[in-house]
């Protein structure tokens, strides 16, 4: 038990692979981690996974990095587990000398046709622990061959119970499972290992992950147990779904952080997203991060899994980036055209999904090129009674009700012809605001009629 003082200081981890982008679901575990590390004043680790130095790449680990770092999830402490080796193996150690794990030489292939011998009977696919009664003249004929040992962990407990912080009582037939392999045959610590050793070194109070863990649950508080003491409450939250029903993966690319940051979503409409998707609250927008960590409430999480709908997204980032104020995004937008002002930004941010469409409306409004007209007549008659400048919010109201009077036209058949050619689109913001943007030089100069 982690004491300080009289009281457990709350310690919560986040262990990603890097061995893709992480995507929303990854992410939403983080942020589940990273609110309830936060609400009870603890600490929040990121651990890198990365043991598989097949698979885990520097580039992946440095973008999950960057990834929690531009969602706003600042972690206390982080570590690599390939840095911890020595570790692992004095742990693997101790549990050779306790007599609780035991070497198999068993190959891939030979495994395989196990389970399928044991399917067919309709048995239950266990691993048999054959290996335990290898001779020594066994082992040393097998390792004369080039065989070298995998190594398995020996559970002695029938069943392991515990209560889960979501889920209530769980309880899980060990005997149902098989031995866990901790280190394979070229000597390299697996995730049931090298998980259950972090967490006890670490001194972590909560593990909170997606309920395809459940059953590895159990056979790490064994693990955990065997090794020290586990005193670890486990929480497992339903995992989400992509909005087929089908399990996220980190091969789909189109629902990674890194795809949502080059579509310009902004971070606090993810998080908004994330902190309420699954959970008994409704789906709306966050006003800052305080907010949502003010707001959590971890029995608020369902058991049934939730659906990622980017259309929820795409709707929440919208309403964020028609309420933000000039002031706050000044240096983006200048990032993007020097000319916009606060002016132009509050003309046609009603009209924006993301800060960066308005890309589109400044190449619209000072761009030089002519418009070519259809209903010609029509805008000769407009453009014989434009207004002088200086113009304000009252012009384009006194300007149409002169049209209106010189053409007889209304509605629709008035406003649309206007619209289409002095921007050349059939839609955007309000003409009033437009038109002052534009100025009476620019589209005298730009309607070619």
């Amino acid at each position: 038990m982690i004491q300080k003082g009289n009281a457990m200081t709350v310690i919560t981890r986040f262990a990603p692979s890097p061995t893709g982008l992480i995507h929303l679901g990854n992410i939403r575990t983080a942020l589940i981690n990273w609110l309830f590390a936060r609400v009870n004043n603890g600490k929040f680790i990121l651990r890198i996974d990365d043991t598989d130095a097949e698979r885990s790449t520097k580039e992946y680990a440095d973008k999950i990095k960057y990834d929690l770092d531009w969602l706003g999830i600042n972690y206390d402490e982080t570590f690599d587990q390939s840095s911890r080796f020595e570790v692992y193996a004095k742990r693997f150690q101790q549990l050779k000398d306790s007599g609780r794990v035991y070497a198999c030489y068993e190959t891939s292939e030979e495994l395989d046709r196990k389970r399928k011998l044991l399917s067919a009977a309709g048995g239950k696919q266990v691993y048999d622990r054959s290996a335990l009664k290898l001779t020594d003249q066994q082992k040393k004929d097998y390792e004369s061959e080039g065989r070298k040992p995998h190594w398995r962990f020996l559970m002695n407990s029938e069943r392991i119970e515990w209560n889960d912080l979501l889920k209530g009582k769980i309880s899980i037939d060990l005997t149902s499972l098989s031995d866990p392999v901790l280190i394979r045959a070229d000597g390299v610590p697996l995730y049931t290992f090298t998980s259950a050793v972090d967490d006890i070194d670490y001194k972590v109070t909560n593990v909170i992950r997606g309920d395809d863990h459940t059953s590895n649950t159990a056979v790490q508080i064994e693990l955990i147990n065997a090794l020290d003491e586990c005193d670890i409450t486990f929480a497992h939250h339903a995992l989400l779904q992509a909005s087929t029903g089908n399990k996220l993966s980190k091969r789909d690319g189109v629902i990674s952080i890194e795809s949502f940051r080059e579509q310009n979503m902004e971070p606090l409409a993810i998080l908004s997203l994330l902190a309420t998707i699954g959970t008994s609250n409704s789906i709306e927008l966050k006003k800052d991060i305080k907010q949502i960590i003010d707001e959590f409430k971890i029995e608020t999480i369902s058991t049934s899994p939730g659906r990622i709908e980017t259309d929820l997204l795409n709707a929440l980032n919208k309403k964020l980036v028609q309420s933000l104020n000039f002031i706050d995004i000044k240096d983006r937008l200048a990032n993007v055209d020097s000319r916009i002002d606060e002016l132009f930004w509050n003309s046609v941010k009603g009209n924006l999904s993301t800060v960066e469409d308005i890309k589109n409306w400044a190449d619209i409004v000072f761009n030089e090129d002519k418009i070519d007209v259809e209903d010609k007549e029509f805008v000769k008659q407009a453009l014989s009674v434009i207004p002088a400048e200086p113009w304000d919010e009252n012009t384009w109201e006194t300007w149409t009700a002169e049209i209106k009077e010189l053409t007889g036209r209304k509605g629709k058949e008035l406003f649309l012809p206007l619209r289409e050619a002095f921007t050349g689109m059939k839609h955007g913001p309000e003409m009033k605001q437009l038109i002052q943007l534009l100025g009476r030089e620019k589209i005298l100069n730009r309607v070619n009629i």
